[in-house]
């Protein structure tokens, strides 16, 4: 970093690059919901950063990934999208860097292979470089929505991989006057994949050996925090030569760059631009920084956005605060009481100290009070502070939420944010009881549970990574329909590969559906690679009718039922109901295929009727019978 003001007012301007660093911004967010006026935030704070970059006639932005929430948004995310795009990043305005590196190379995934400002079809006045985030993630070969703005010369797709066995990163590198600049880019991969490649050296970042002075920048889209034992990238670990990392996909603001011990890099993590959770981190003043790159040197400039939702967070330990009892009214009202006056008198009156006077600032302000309980008398009923607060919150159903206290002591307060209220539901959902097994992985959990001995057999149709697979779509990106679609094409596999074998008792088709299993188990690359194709398939034949949805006016769409997508939220479906279909489907494609065997159809009839279909907290089992 810069280590003066002496020394930067020496500072040729001509040689020093300004850039200005955003992540997360999750165009779309809530946009066909009705919360208040939220449905319009991501776009009027994503419009304040443009203006930014304007006013700060900076060279180009550079984007950490989640520009947009879903990974198919709606036509109309997309038209919003590209109206501000064009309102405030094309013109006839000079562009001073230049492009160095071999377009071919660092945009082989792009349709239009050249660097937008170069295509002599299109003016651009203030370049974008984005990756893409595991919201917009477009998955293995598939086409998304940044592609979508690549070819439209918009922004400048790069990072983006599909080949997960070795990955070379070619730089993006830029000079302006005597700075050269090398931008790295990696989007969003798994992260137990991309920690497997770290550890196995398989990840290689291609220097250019030409120019010996050259200020190295990485942007990737990670977990950062240590959730799980490999659920995250080590801060530490990162390539030694590089001299900033940009880090996206966490949402808390810390965009001032942290030095890393051990290494010769900083670390800078902008945030999110909106609140996509009601969460702690997410209650963070929300920022973006302006880049300047001299040469080896470099500052940071941190701006805070002045047009975000205001956004407060607290806990409250009811044992550990003097709520007045009276003996003619029950605990609970005396609680609700008290919880009505500390949001009145604390929660709301902080909330306007965030208001910045901005025009397009949202006026109603999100709220989350987590509430601490060691009583079930202590418990009232929510719905009455939302209809309090229905005109002065924007979040009112979702304003309190009860939390079981283990230890009434003021130290408990500290530890109940050591985890969100995203990974306490998903540790209840996954049947994690304590913080001790939740510092594990779940996808190892599962894995570990179904290769023990007394295990393996409960997993027969279903595959292991065919389940993980499908739980980290639901998670990552909020595919609700992932295990279905998994349980569905596992069947018609295993009835396909039946019908190849001669089996004719049920003994002979248990005992072949076992090995079918354990060879799919050995062969684990293979298969992973053909679930990510048949989840991309899928994709593309329902975009068609996604459109058709987007198309609905207004008052079709709000009677529309929505899904409501949470960060590791919700149940994988299954009931008696499924397990039915599954015997029935399999039932009658092996009858109609096999006619000739009816003998052997009775075999597989009776060995499907006394299989058990089970799905439980988002794990499904199917289990022989003994």
């Amino acid at each position: 970093m810069s280590s003066g003001k002496t020394r930067e007012s020496k500072r040729n301007p001509d040689d020093t690059i300004k850039i200005l660093i955003a992540t997360d911004i999750h165009l779309g967010f809530e946009y066909n919901k009705k919360r208040g006026q939220q449905t319009e935030d991501s776009f009027i704070t994503f419009e304040e950063i443009l203006q930014h970059g304007i006013n700060q006639d900076v060279d180009f932005i550079l984007l950490g990934g989640d520009l947009f929430h879903d990974t198919k948004p709606p036509q109309t995310v997309m038209l919003k999208c590209m109206e501000l795009l064009r309102k405030y990043c094309l013109g006839s305005k000079e562009i001073k860097i230049q492009f160095l590196s071999d377009p071919e190379i660092v945009f082989r995934h792009c349709a239009n292979k050249v660097v937008n400002y170069e295509d002599p079809y299109i003016n651009i006045s203030m370049p974008i470089f984005s990756i893409h985030g595991n919201h917009d993630d477009p998955s293995f070969g598939a086409v998304g929505s940044m592609d979508l703005l690549s070819v439209s010369g918009l922004i400048n797709y790069f990072g983006k991989w599909t080949d997960l066995t070795k990955i070379n990163v070619s730089p993006i590198t830029i000079k302006k006057g005597e700075t050269y600049l090398a931008l790295y880019g990696l989007s969003y991969i798994n992260d137990q994949r991309l920690s497997r490649l770290l550890r196995d050296f398989k990840l290689d970042m291609l220097r250019p050996q030409e120019i010996p002075d050259c200020f190295n920048i990485f942007v990737m889209h990670q977990n950062r925090s240590p959730h799980s034992e490999h659920g995250y990238i080590s801060q530490s670990k990162l390539p030694d030569f590089l001299n900033l990392v940009i880090w996206g996909h966490e949402h808390e603001c810390r965009i001032t760059p942290e030095h890393i011990p051990e290494t010769t890099y900083y670390i800078s993590q902008p945030g999110s631009s909106i609140a996509t959770s009601l969460s702690e981190g997410e209650s963070k003043p929300k920022h973006i920084g302006i880049l300047s790159v001299n040469k080896t040197q470099f500052k940071l400039q941190s701006i805070k956005l002045e047009t975000v939702r205001p956004f407060v967070f607290d806990n409250l330990i009811i044992q550990d605060e003097n709520i007045p009892k009276s003996y003619t009214e029950q605990l609970s009202e005396s609680v609700y009481k008290f919880v009505d006056n500390y949001i009145e008198n604390e929660l709301i009156p902080k909330a306007s100290t965030q208001l910045s006077g901005h025009p397009k600032q949202p006026i109603l302000p999100l709220l989350r009070l987590r509430i601490f309980y060691s009583s079930e008398e202590e418990i009232f009923d929510a719905n009455k502070l939302a209809q309090r607060y229905c005109d002065e919150v924007a979040n009112p159903m979702d304003m309190v939420v009860f939390r079981k206290q283990k230890v009434a002591s003021r130290h408990s307060k500290l530890s109940s944010k050591e985890f969100g209220d995203e990974f306490e539901e998903m540790a209840q959902i996954l049947c994690y009881e304590d913080e001790r097994n939740w510092n594990r992985t779940v996808q190892g959990g599962i894995k570990k549970h179904f290769s023990l001995e007394e295990n393996k057999d409960k997993l027969t149709v279903l595959s292991v990574n065919g389940l993980n697979e499908a739980l980290n779509r639901f998670v990552d990106i909020g595919d609700t329909d992932a295990f279905a679609n998994i349980v569905n094409h596992q069947i018609k596999k295993t009835i396909a590969h039946l019908e190849t074998c001669d089996v004719d008792t049920a003994e002979n088709i248990r005992d072949e559906i076992k090995n079918f299993r354990d060879k799919r188990m050995e062969e684990e690359q293979e298969e992973t690679a053909e679930i990510q194709s048949l989840f991309n398939n899928i994709k593309s034949k329902t975009q068609t009718n996604i459109d058709k949805d987007n198309n609905l006016s207004d008052d079709e769409n709000r009677n529309m039922p929505v899904s409501k997508r949470g960060r590791g939220r919700g149940r994988g479906r299954g009931s008696t109901r499924q397990k039915q279909s599954i015997d029935v489907n399999l039932s009658k494609q092996v009858h109609a295929k096999k006619q000739t065997k009816k003998q052997d159809q009775n075999v597989l009839d009776n060995y499907v009727s006394s299989s058990r279909g089970n799905i439980k907290k988002g794990i499904l089992f199917i289990e022989d019978s003994d």
